[in-house]
């Protein structure tokens, strides 16, 4: 009987792949986040549109259900939810939600957000800012943040 992988500290569940120019930015950041705290990444496939954007958020929506760790803090990233003061404060964010012991799993939805439902299920709401940004770019974000945060929890220098 083998033994089940240790849950990660920070997990990403976000709909599609990410492509060119985001993907070399991404893959760097969710390496470094990587070399400080057990991370991982969960890309779920985007469900088409010609149904409408509605029926493919709930289908989308599923599929990040699935691919969420166990009893992990959900956070849904959308420019309705509480938005960070400055990087400094997310640290401090980030530094209580891993100081309770659950996993903390960071929701970005595809093309057409997250469906409300998911959001209305999520321990908390999170914008990285009011401006609208395509999710690829919202994920490179969310993942130098992290990289951000736990630089300055470690006491590492990381340039403004």
């Amino acid at each position: 009987m083998g033994v089940a992988p240790r849950s990660p500290a920070i997990q990403v569940v976000c709909v599609g792949r990410l492509r060119a120019p985001h993907d070399q930015a991404g893959a760097e950041y969710a390496e470094r986040v990587a070399r400080l705290v057990g991370f991982r990444v969960d890309e779920v496939a985007a469900a088409p549109l010609q149904r409408g954007a509605a029926a493919a958020r709930v289908q989308e929506a599923e599929r990040i259900r699935g691919a969420l760790v166990r009893g992990a803090w959900t956070v849904g990233l959308s420019p309705d939810g509480r938005e960070p003061r400055s990087s400094e404060a997310f640290a401090q964010w980030v530094e209580r939600r891993m100081v309770s012991g659950r996993p903390i799993a960071f929701l970005i939805g595809g093309a057409s957000g997250l469906d409300d439902d998911l959001l209305g299920t999520c321990d908390e709401t999170m914008a990285l800012g009011r401006l609208t940004m395509p999710h690829q770019l919202a994920r490179v974000v969310l993942t130098e943040q992290l990289y951000r945060a736990l630089s300055l929890l470690q006491g590492h220098p990381y340039p403004h």
